[in-house]
């Protein structure tokens, strides 16, 4: 069971979200949250599993809260469910250590998926803003600057897998390797990079070009 705190400043629409998230038998919403101070206060009393906030709100800015969460309650992972599909907001959402960025006009299905996926240990973006990010890892793959943070041929390998928003396991299949090793490999970028989840190591990659041109015309096409 995934204990979810839902966090909107929009009264009908948190709890018709709510009330649609109940119905699934994996997930709970035991309470909820009208802005970004009220959610921090209640991460600290009920420790959620996730907390599934949006960023623009009247009552405090969804990504400072976002910030505060993933640094002071580092178990709790954050979602952001948002109208803005503004790069700033997606990169600044994933430097803030949200590990995951889904747009309010994904359907109820595509939400539940991205929320079953975080729980797992991954990452999840709706496919525009997951293009966003293709086209900053394009653009930024005609220099490599993988030796910056020591990242190895494997890490990078990986890394590029996961810009591409495969999961562990098809990180697994393309590299004939296990989840086990794949999480291991994770989390030796993770320290490397010194980011707190993969997406916000992909965030970084995208940016600076860690994967040269030819490999992210591969692993991109």
């Amino acid at each position: 069971m995934t204990r979810l705190l839902v966090v909107d400043d929009h009264p009908t629409y948190r709890q018709g979200l709510v009330a649609l998230l109940q119905k699934y038998e994996d997930l709970d919403v035991p309470v909820e949250a009208a802005g970004a101070a009220d959610a921090i206060k209640k991460v600290s009393e009920t420790m959620p599993d996730m907390v599934i906030m949006d960023i623009n709100m009247k009552n405090g800015n969804g990504l400072q809260a976002a910030e505060t969460i993933c640094r002071d309650y580092p178990p709790v992972k954050v979602l952001i469910l948002s109208v803005s599909d503004r790069e700033e907001d997606l990169f600044s959402a994933l430097r803030a250590g949200a590990s995951a960025y889904v747009l309010k006009t994904a359907t109820l299905t595509e939400l539940v998926a991205s929320i079953r996926a975080v729980a797992a240990g991954d990452s999840a973006l709706s496919p525009a803003m997951a293009n966003k990010l293709v086209r900053e890892f394009r653009r930024g793959a005609k220099s490599s600057r993988g030796d910056l943070y020591a990242l190895s041929a494997r890490e990078i390998e990986i890394l590029g897998l996961a810009a591409r928003g495969e999961s562990n396991k098809e990180i697994a299949r393309a590299c004939f390797i296990s989840e086990t090793t794949v999480k291991a490999h994770f989390r030796s970028i993770l320290s490397k990079m010194e980011v707190k989840n993969r997406a916000g190591a992909v965030a970084i990659a995208t940016r600076r070009g860690f994967i040269s041109h030819d490999y992210a015309a591969c692993v991109l096409r």
